[in-house]
């Protein structure tokens, strides 16, 4: 015990000497060597710095807020460069007093005490003036944009939807379509280009929060009560939209698209939603697992709006512990570019995947939680490859 702690000891000192001798070798460089590894340090820190940043930017990405399409999220993105382009200016104005100032007065040796001053009133009295209009300005002015964006504007005929979030996947409602056509669909929003949209957001479960960069900003999804925003397409295209409020496991994949068309191409899609699909003898079998084998017909509806007292009973039932749960309408899935909440392509190879085992492409969502079909001990689908297939043949005819 007595020779463990000699040896401690003893370690300890070779260890503190060993770290001295380094101290005073980096104190004992000559100026120039600690020049070049200041100079080094500095320029590391600079291109780390800098690769970080490129790494971060995206002018056309599918999400960036610099490549704005409609009139919301332009006039967002003009505020936001006003705001972040005086700023920076005031910040290297200040920035270069202050270094100048510390770098011109700081001391040096024989050199003797300046004199003591009060202050400059002048000078005072105009760093607070300035600051104050500045950001009264940018205030009133920002509050002002916000009102503006409040409400489509006067006299626009605006298409309303009520967008619902769940767990984890968006439900698009459209009370009035085109000439009194209801409309329920999921994490595809359909709209026309150059007509505002009008959107009413809830949530039936937890927060979450609708985002689509390119065309509005965020705004919160909230159980119990509704909040509105709206957005125009300028141009046709898809715009991917996310979630922007954690909501619990498959948050980072609760993803959904706006899908802005021509009117007529628009109108052509409110006409054929709901009619009935031309089914292959194929797609026929499918349709029978759909309503009965499959229990699909338990959470998602194939034919048709959900109505009110439909989707109440689901929510109800979900909450009171049922096997059901309010699931994606699938009445238009095969004429959506996406599925599973805008992760997978839709195409027959991942809508088999996800039919066989949806738990091993999202994990967490409840169809393989509460369908009885997936209450196996491997998780796949108590289905036989013939009876999937048929599934995906009939899903595929859905438009």
């Amino acid at each position: 015990m007595h020779y463990d702690s000699v040896q401690c000891r003893c370690h300890g000192t070779v260890r503190e000497k060993i770290i001295t001798l380094n101290m005073k070798s980096i104190y004992n460089l000559s100026p120039t060597n600690k020049m070049i590894i200041r100079n080094k340090f500095f320029l590391i820190s600079l291109l780390t710095m800098s690769l970080l940043l490129l790494l971060g930017c995206s002018y056309d990405g599918n999400q960036s807020t610099f490549d704005p399409k409609g009139p919301v999220a332009e006039m967002q993105g003009f505020l936001f460069d006003v705001l972040i382009w005086v700023m920076a200016i005031v910040f290297v104005i200040v920035e270069f007093v202050l270094v100048y100032a510390a770098i011109k007065f700081r001391h040096k040796p024989g050199n003797p005490l300046p004199k003591q001053t009060h202050g400059n009133t002048t000078l005072e009295v105009a760093w607070t003036i300035i600051p104050t209009i500045l950001i009264l300005g940018l205030g009133i002015w920002s509050v002002q944009v916000l009102w503006d964006l409040e409400k489509p504007p006067a006299d626009s005929d605006p298409l309303v939807v009520v967008a619902t979030g769940h767990q984890w996947w968006f439900e698009f409602n459209y009370p009035d379509a085109a000439n009194g056509k209801s409309i329920t669909t999921a994490n595809e929003l359909k709209i026309p280009v150059g007509r505002p949209i009008s959107l009413s957001l809830s949530s039936d479960d937890v927060i979450h929060s609708f985002w689509v960069p390119k065309l509005a900003g965020k705004q919160d999804m909230v159980p119990t009560r509704e909040n509105p925003l709206w957005f125009m397409a300028d141009e046709e295209g898809y715009y991917y939209g996310q979630c922007a409020e954690y909501c619990g496991t498959q948050h980072a994949q609760m993803k959904f698209g706006v899908k802005a068309v021509s009117e007529q191409e628009y109108l052509e899609w409110v006409a054929g939603y709901g009619e009935a699909p031309e089914l292959s003898d194929e797609a026929k079998l499918g349709q029978q697992i759909f309503a009965g084998k499959g229990q699909c017909i338990t959470c998602h509806s194939a034919a048709g709006a959900d109505s009110d007292a439909l989707v109440q009973a689901r929510v109800n039932g979900f909450l009171s512990g049922s096997a059901i749960a309010p699931g994606p309408n699938l009445t238009d899935l095969a004429t959506r570019n996406l599925f599973a909440a805008g992760i997978y392509d839709r195409n027959s190879e991942n809508l088999k995947a996800w039919i066989t085992n949806p738990d091993e492409l999202k994990y967490g969502n409840y169809m393989s939680k509460l369908a009885q079909i997936y209450q196996t001990d491997d998780g796949n689908a108590s289905l036989t490859d013939s009876e999937i297939e048929a599934l995906v043949e009939y899903l595929q005819s859905l438009k």
